[in-house]
């Protein structure tokens, strides 16, 4: 809790010329964003505080710049004060009508139908300070449950990359694999037909037969692969390359691989 003494002197010394006031319920109840003198700005400050109903409290935040964003907010973090408009302080500028300077007799006169000789004048505050702290705490929760929530939503976005990525990894190993598979099927795929042997003395279905056994143990051991070999694409499509660019050596692994 500060008191506006403390505060004009922090706008003077860190020559903050713009400030805001809000209540305690964080509804704003002044503003000051004019260009003006440090002098004017203190007056309208002090000018607040006098016309200020006493013990009431308020949240007052002090700025360099009067630059805003569009909702109004400062662009500018600014300082943050609590204020509490005691009769004390009031009673420093001004005299309270009928009942002087003596801030009992004021506490008095507005406490007139209060329970209590004992309570006058503190209901209220204590009433508000219980309720303060309730709201402190309810804010650290908000603040808490905000960054949780933020947490929830990073991690949910990069797992979204991440198995996008995957699907894209995997989609690229699949059309890898489907172009070597259709570069190999169709030369596998020839059949009788184009061979123009289909009408001799059923040679056709006995080619055609063998084909499709051909094809089937092409995608079986393809599936096998993809199983066991998690580079599988880029191994078989530098195969499929080694074979085309230099088919000596390509032979000479197959070779080595038929003598397993």
């Amino acid at each position: 809790m500060t008191t506006p003494e403390f505060i004009i002197n922090t706008m003077k010394e860190m020559d903050c010329k713009y400030f805001t006031i809000h209540d305690t319920n964080h509804r704003l109840v002044y503003h000051q964003w004019q260009n003006i003198t440090i002098e004017e700005t203190v007056r309208r400050f002090q000018n607040f505080v006098d016309n200020a109903a006493t013990n009431s409290m308020f949240e007052v935040s002090i700025y360099h710049s009067n630059l805003r964003l569009k909702n109004g907010d400062a662009k500018e973090e600014g300082m943050t004060f609590e204020l509490m408009i005691t009769e004390k302080q009031k009673a420093q500028n001004e005299k309270i009508a009928g009942y002087g300077n003596d801030p009992l007799s004021n506490i008095q006169g507005l406490a007139d139908n209060m329970y209590s000789a004992g309570s006058k004048g503190a209901i209220d505050l204590t009433t508000y300070l219980t309720a303060k702290d309730e709201i402190m705490t309810l804010r650290m929760e908000i603040q808490q449950l905000k960054m949780e929530n933020r947490y929830i939503q990073d991690k949910c976005n990069g797992d979204i990359e991440r198995i996008r990525r995957e699907y894209e990894d995997r989609l690229s190993s699949d059309k890898k694999i489907e172009g070597v598979i259709g570069a190999v099927l169709p030369h596998i795929g020839l059949g009788a037909n184009a061979l123009g042997l289909s009408g001799i003395n059923g040679i056709g279905t006995e080619i055609e037969q063998e084909v499709m056994t051909t094809k089937d143990k092409v995608i079986s051991s393809v599936n096998v692969l993809i199983k066991v070999d998690p580079n599988f694409a880029e191994n078989i499509e530098k195969l499929a390359k080694l074979a085309q660019e230099k088919p000596m050596i390509y032979k000479a692994a197959v070779q080595q691989l038929n003598s397993l």
